[in-house]
């Protein structure tokens, strides 16, 4: 089935309408005599009614026997080249929103499509008023002839949860994903049974792991599944994280968070206990997932420029999975900057992420018969999966693989055998993405500076780093809430920043020439910091000092005391607080505190006090000396 949308149909004088084609063969492999039902689909999205018309449906007579030639009659949307004629059908006015499926019946001559096996074009083209309206383009696999031997088919299936913005799951949210219809469930139950590869979210395993001998039942379940199973597997980077867009935002060093410290949420229900074991569900007694290859990338199809591998290989990947959008010519394994590869067929990537089995049998088909496959095809399905997808993709797996030209593959066939040089094409990510990626790493680099003032920094850069990982993953891509999430985060780390603060005062005020002023300093983290404390007057009338190192204890406040002295008469000043670490990395934001100078009022009450001391003394002298007149007096 294909389709392509086709904006601004105007029959007549009507208003600019959305028309869009499909178009699906009923059977994969016809061979001569035999009769193709194909279904034709004409939907109208627009506002306005459609007139009737018709679907003219035409084939090229040629076999598309490459990858190439099918990438290109997929690609094309040239609707008068597409061979000759076959059938038209006639299609009737299709009102605003609705859709209109009809069928034809083609019979299929030898003459008409010749000897030789291989996959044959199938295109539609609908017109109103003689105008093409839109077109779509199918495919078949014609049986006539020698078929050639199978091409090997491997499917690489992301292990991930929907996407979102929480480095930890928590127990609740793995009941969910574990549960029977849980998304976690159906892509194993995906994987049971099917030449399929994983590539699984660490995070998943770390999320397990934290609840310690709480895990509920459904997630015990899941993880026994896993590890059972036989098929191939990889680690993805931590919660699935765009390894591309980081190279491409100039990180050196990709995320990998540290998990030891992780406490999982337990769930707020009763399935957050360790429940009674059912029998046939062996406990876990270790949380702990090997995989098959400990050091293969995968990065988003089509995201991926020539230094990228570089810092691949830096990180520790030695092998990686690419997109043929990638490449500059056709190929399913090779050698790309030093690194094996094996390569994903975009066709049929494209054909199992859409339902489209006739164009997935096409593209094997055309394995079969490409040199440059090397009879070998790599799919890549999409990091995320509604659970009505996942069924349609189980069912389409099957129906491929019981093709006589099928047969099952293997990544590590694929990684052994590369040995021929790959030319990568720069398919960089958008500039606009890139550039958020690069803001929210330097955001990290901040807090890992902040991270100093702490008893254990990697308390704070580990939650920190695990959940940056998850706004960064691949199945974010193409999301349109991705922008929200980086707001919020952004938003948590700017928190996270100001968790150690100068707490704002009231006015000081200062009676003399010398005072130890008192800062308050509030650490709203979950464990204890160690800061150094200075001030900075805004005018000359104060000095400082010198400046204090205090450790506030968590979730609590403590003082430092400024020594400072007044140097020019009365009048206000602010100090400027400030707090950096140990190491000299400012933290939090400066703070303003006034201060009222009275250093005269020492001064003048000092001399106050000595004329009254020496008037006292005076005083005193006088009533001496008079008394001692008066006895002399008396005596005479």
């Amino acid at each position: 089935m294909a389709a392509l949308m086709v904006t601004g149909f105007q029959p007549g004088a009507q208003a600019a309408d959305d028309v869009s084609l499909a178009l699906t063969p009923s059977a994969l492999s016809p061979g001569p005599g035999e009769t193709l039902v194909t279904s034709v689909t004409v939907t109208n999205e627009g506002t306005e009614d459609i007139p009737a018309g018709e679907v003219i449906l035409t084939a090229p007579s040629g076999v598309l026997n490459s990858l190439a030639d099918l990438d290109q009659w997929y690609s094309s949307s040239d609707t008068q080249q597409t061979g000759r004629f076959l059938a038209s059908i006639d299609v009737p006015a299709i009102a605003a929103g609705e859709t209109v499926t009809l069928s034809a019946e083609l019979p299929l001559a030898s003459g008409r499509f010749g000897s030789l096996w291989g996959p044959r074009g199938l295109a539609a083209d609908f017109q109103v008023s003689g105008v093409s309206t839109a077109s779509a383009r199918s495919s078949f696999v014609w049986t006539a002839g020698t078929a050639p031997s199978p091409a090997a088919m491997t499917t690489i299936v992301a292990i991930v949860p929907p996407a979102d913005s929480a480095g930890v799951l928590s127990s609740q949210k793995l009941v969910e994903l574990t549960g029977p219809s849980g998304v976690l469930t159906r892509q194993l139950q995906l994987a049971q049974g099917r030449t399929v590869a994983l590539g699984v979210d660490p995070r998943i395993i770390s999320s397990i792991a934290a609840l310690g001998d709480a895990i509920p039942e459904s997630v015990q379940l899941w993880l026994n599944q896993l590890r059972a199973l036989p098929n191939e597997s990889f680690l993805l980077p931590y919660a699935n994280a765009d390894i591309s867009a980081q190279a491409q935002a100039g990180a050196t060093t990709l995320l990998a968070p540290i998990t030891t410290d992780i406490v999982a949420t337990p769930a707020a229900s009763t399935a957050s206990a360790t429940p009674t074991p059912t029998p046939g569900v062996p406990e876990v007694t270790t949380v702990s997932f090997t995989p098959r290859f400990s050091s293969l990338a995968w990065p988003a199809g089509g995201t991926v420029s020539g230094s990228d591998l570089g810092i691949f290989s830096a990180n520790g990947f030695s092998q990686v999975i690419l997109s043929s959008q990638n490449l500059a010519e056709t190929a399913s394994t090779g050698i790309v900057s030093g690194m094996p590869a094996v390569v994903t067929n975009a066709g049929l990537s494209s054909a199992l992420s859409h339902d489209d089995v006739s164009r997935g049998a096409s593209y094997l088909a055309a394995a079969a018969l490409d040199p440059a496959a090397e009879s070998a095809l790599y799919a890549g399905l999409p990091r995320s999966f509604s659970i009505t997808g996942l069924s349609k993709t189980g069912q389409m797996l099957d129906a491929l693989t019981g093709l006589p030209w099928v047969t099952s593959g293997s990544l590590a066939a694929g990684l052994g055998s590369a040995s021929k040089e790959l030319a990568l094409v720069d398919s960089p990510e958008s500039e606009e993405r890139v550039g958020a990626v690069r803001t929210l790493l330097g955001q990290n680099a901040q807090v890992s500076s902040f991270s100093t003032i702490a008893e254990d920094p990697s308390l704070i850069t580990s939650p920190a780093a695990r959940d940056l990982a998850a706004v960064l993953s691949v199945s974010w891509l193409g999301d349109p809430d991705w922008g929200s999430a980086v707001a919020a985060h952004t938003e948590s780390t700017e928190k996270l920043l100001n968790s150690v603060s100068v707490v704002t005062s009231s006015t000081i005020n200062m009676v003399g020439g010398q005072a130890n002023i008192p800062i308050s300093v509030n650490n709203a983290l979950t464990q204890a910091v160690t800061v150094v404390v200075n001030a900075d007057p805004n005018n000359g009338r104060l000095l400082v000092n010198g400046e204090e190192t205090v450790t506030i204890q968590p979730e609590s406040q403590a003082k430092a005391r400024i020594p400072v002295q007044a140097q020019v008469g009365n009048g206000s000043a602010i100090l400027t607080v400030t707090l950096r670490s140990i190491e000299g990395v400012p933290v939090g934001q400066p703070v303003g505190i006034p201060v009222n100078v009275r250093a005269d009022w020492e001064t003048w009450g000092l001399t106050a006090v000595g004329i009254a001391f020496v008037g006292l003394i005076t005083a005193g002298v006088i009533r001496t000396l008079r008394r001692r007149k008066q006895g002399q007096s008396e005596d005479v």
